[in-house]
């Protein structure tokens, strides 16, 4: 037995349906157009017919008017139609009542019109205007009253071929047409061109779209052309997947940092554990040995945690929650908080009467991180300083230190996470400096440090002075 033959219907492309759907609409629109031009031109040119042949009324009547005291009406109707000059082929009949048909040269061709016979039997009332046809040509049919001293006495009838005005109405048809096509061929191959231009844009989205959901989420469109919308929709659709990339490299980063710095503390934990699970007996102290151990590796790794979940924070679009701070203010506050971090002579440099806009809380924990670290680089008596100065266009706010200063190798690596230099703080999470760079960053700013071994160091955050709200 014979299966029935599938047929597959291949699925019009976007452009040819756009395309189809443009091509409809202009051919329709260019059809009304076209129609309503024959039909404009045609109802023209029939009023100047028309016009032309109704004239032949009140030439008559006016000649009929001025004729002989002596001449008889239908005498003067034959001589007017011998001697009068018809205009543009016209042909007329004039019936006087009581009298035989007059017709002018020609007037035999149209004998045969129906409705000839009828107005000259039986005039209208007024002048009046039919079409009707012989022999398959139409004609245009005047009737209309011979009326004398208010009386109507016979009938003249006017008729006159329309054949040249159809030709001439398919002479225009044929030629609008033929512009028509003309313009219909430019316009759906200009739609043509631009549908293509537009949907090869969207198919570069599309196509890596595809090639991102499948993992590959280095791919970009990397458009170049005009910024239009399309324009736009690519560079918008290049710049989010810049972010999700960012975000999901940040999150890589954040999970690779979180497994190998728990490492050490979780191994801590565990030992102590298992020291207190071996132990039949362990006295007081060496139990609060234990449970110290555990507790500081805890706060570590707490610590840690915070640290790297801030800064992840911030490479967030919209991190900051900045406020107008009076900055003499706030480094009077940052500076009055550093002064239980240890016995250090501690001094505050003048600081401008500025207000600023900045996240004051992520920007005070930068500063304290600082004063934390110039306290840990030296020993009780050395000079740990706060300063602001406004110049050359940026707000900086520096802390400088007399320590033991820091090697020449690490200064290039000291901002990056889990970097800890030569301090004597193993201990640390590692992540107080990288916090400052990324608040800094997040500002529009910088951090810097100068530092020479044996002579302290000095780091200072540069903000733009655009963060400047005002002066005094």
């Amino acid at each position: 037995m014979l299966k029935p033959r599938r047929f597959r219907t291949r699925a019009l492309s976007t452009v040819t349906r756009l395309l189809l759907i443009y091509t409809i609409v202009s051919v329709a629109a260019l059809g009304l157009v076209l129609t309503q031009v024959i039909r404009t031109y045609a109802s023209h040119a029939k009023k100047v017919i028309i016009s032309d042949l109704g004239g032949e009324v009140p030439e008559f009547a006016r000649a009929a008017n001025f004729r002989p005291a002596n001449q008889d009406l239908f005498t003067f109707a034959r001589s007017y139609l011998s001697s009068h000059i018809i205009a543009n082929q016209h042909i007329l009949f004039i019936d006087i009542f009581g009298n035989s048909v007059l017709g002018s040269a020609n007037s035999s061709q149209v004998v045969g019109l129906g409705t000839v016979n009828s107005f000259l039997a039986n005039p209208p009332k007024s002048t009046t205007f039919v079409t009707s046809s012989l022999k398959s040509t139409p004609y245009l049919v005047m009737g209309s009253p011979v009326v004398m001293n208010g009386r109507t006495v016979g009938s003249l009838v006017g008729v006159t071929s329309l054949s040249d005005l159809q030709k001439q109405e398919s002479q225009v048809m044929l030629l609008t047409g033929a512009e028509a096509l003309i313009a219909l061929i430019f316009s759906v191959g200009a739609g043509y061109f631009l549908l293509r231009r537009v949907m090869h844009t969207v198919g570069k989205v599309t196509e890596t779209a595809v090639k991102i959901s499948r993992g590959d989420l280095d791919r970009r469109i990397d458009f170049v052309g005009q910024s239009d919308e399309v324009g736009r929709l690519a560079m918008a659709f290049d710049e989010m997947i810049s972010r999700i990339s960012q975000t999901m490299d940040s999150q890589r980063r954040l999970l690779a940092d979180v497994s190998h710095q728990l490492k050490t503390p979780l191994t801590v934990i565990r030992g102590n554990l298992e020291l207190i699970s071996r132990s039949k007996e362990l006295d007081k102290v060496e139990l609060d040995e234990v449970i110290t151990v555990v507790i500081s590796e805890t706060d570590h790794m707490k610590a840690m945690l915070d640290g790297l979940l801030l800064l992840e924070r911030m490479n967030e679009v919209g991190s900051l929650n900045e406020t107008n701070v009076d900055l003499r203010s706030f480094a009077t506050d940052v500076f009055a908080s550093s002064l239980s971090l240890g016995k250090r002579e501690w001094h505050l440099g003048d600081v401008p009467d500025l207000v600023v806009s900045i996240d004051a809380p992520k920007v005070r924990g930068a500063l304290l991180n600082l004063l934390d670290n110039a306290e840990k680089a030296t020993e009780e008596g050395d000079l740990i300083s706060l300063s602001v100065v406004k110049s050359n266009g940026y707000l900086d706010i520096s802390v400088a230190d007399s320590g033991s200063g820091i090697d020449q190798k690490y200064l290039e690596t000291i901002f990056g996470r889990f970097e800890r230099g030569a301090s004597r703080d193993q201990r640390g999470a590692g992540l107080g400096l990288a916090i400052v760079d990324a608040v800094a960053k997040a500002h529009g700013g910088t951090v810097k440090v100068e530092s020479l071994v044996g002579s302290g160091s000095t780091f200072t955050m540069r903000f733009p002075s655009s963060r400047v709200v005002s002066e005094s």
